[in-house]
């Protein structure tokens, strides 16, 4: 009995060395409590209505980077981009453990997982992004912090960029292993053109959106917090401004004549910008419409948005064309883009 309760003892003690040897390489679930006494660990929480990101569940692998301070000096940053992901079961996962330590803890979190857009080369039409990150700075410090992209190229507009941080003083004496929880806020605008008819008979024959900027950088010196547009860096250069054309493949033709707004193009997601702000080089956003009414000839007009409504982060901003009469009418509705708050919890 002695010896059976000896072999218990040792094989228990031996599976605690392995899961402590073993901790530098092991993954954690993010829902799982049993970590949460210890461990750095994950939940989430999405709830939103406006796509591409509508629930928790259309998120995939974002990254998280913490910079650990011990009494008041940065000590390390443990967590460097680390991609949080999901396993077969949907739980959120990541690898390396990282256990609290008492001091304070500075994380930051960026959606999508930067290595979506990160490239070796950059070629012209295909997005790509470069981003760092700086420990936020201690009182004796000053200068840039926090996530920068050095510069992001999105001529598709089909990414939806998102980033939050959390800051928290552990202690051994009262330690709070709570979930950290991120509110994912957006750094692009959402943009949208919609046509919509008052008399019968007209067809929508094309639609080019034009004339934004799709280079630009985030959190850099002189602009920190803002975006700044950009016209070259020194791995691409004469970038040319962004150019959408609108597949009418689905489009009603002809248009409903009861004034119902038919989206042409939808979910552009776009460096916020003002529209035609010329100091920064660029030509008017405009939107190039062709139609035609009855057997009349086809025409074409082209519409520049006004200025007087810059594109703002986490906005969404539905620009309306009104066809039938003898004027073409643009219009624009502003939204917030979330309807409901959400975050990502770990």
């Amino acid at each position: 009995m002695k010896q059976t309760s000896m072999i218990l003892i040792l094989n228990a003690a031996a599976a605690l060395f392995l899961l402590e040897s073993a901790s530098s390489c092991a993954k954690v679930s993010i829902d799982s409590s049993g970590q949460a006494g210890r461990y750095i660990g994950f939940t989430s929480a999405v709830e939103t209505k406006a796509p591409p990101v509508e629930s928790s569940d259309d998120m995939a692998e974002f990254a998280v980077w913490a910079a650990y301070y011990a009494e008041g000096s940065l000590d390390d940053v443990p967590m460097r981009g680390i991609k949080v992901y999901r396993d077969n079961l949907g739980a959120w996962m990541y690898d390396d453990l990282q256990p609290w330590q008492e001091g304070d803890w500075h994380f930051e979190a960026f959606y999508p997982h930067p290595s979506v857009l990160e490239v070796s080369e950059i070629v012209e039409g295909k997005d790509a992004m470069g981003i760092t990150f700086t420990a936020p700075k201690t009182e004796e410090q000053t200068g840039l912090e926090g996530l920068t992209i050095e510069y992001y190229y999105g001529p598709t507009a089909s990414h939806d960029l998102m980033t939050d941080e959390y800051t928290r003083s552990y202690t051994i004496a009262s330690p709070d292993a709570s979930p950290v929880q991120f509110t994912f806020e957006h750094l692009l605008s959402r943009v949208g053109i919609a046509v919509k008819s008052t008399s019968n008979d007209v067809r929508l024959t094309s639609l080019v959106f034009k004339g934004m900027s799709v280079l630009g950088a985030y959190n850099t010196q002189g602009s920190q917090g803002e975006w700044r547009l950009l016209t070259s860096i020194p791995e691409l250069s004469n970038v040319q401004p962004g150019s959408f054309t609108a597949d009418l493949s689905d489009i009603s033709a002809p248009l409903p004549s009861d004034g119902t707004a038919v989206d042409v193009l939808s979910d552009l997601l776009l460096i916020p910008q003002t529209p035609g702000d010329s100091e920064n080089g660029l030509t008017p956003i405009v939107v190039e419409v062709s139609y035609t009414m009855g057997e009349a000839a086809p025409e074409t007009r082209t519409l520049a948005l006004p200025s007087s409504t810059p594109w703002q982060p986490g906005r969404h901003y539905r620009y309306t064309i009104t066809l039938g009469g003898s004027d073409v009418n643009l219009t624009v509705n502003i939204v917030d883009w979330n309807e409901l708050s959400y975050s990502v919890e770990f």
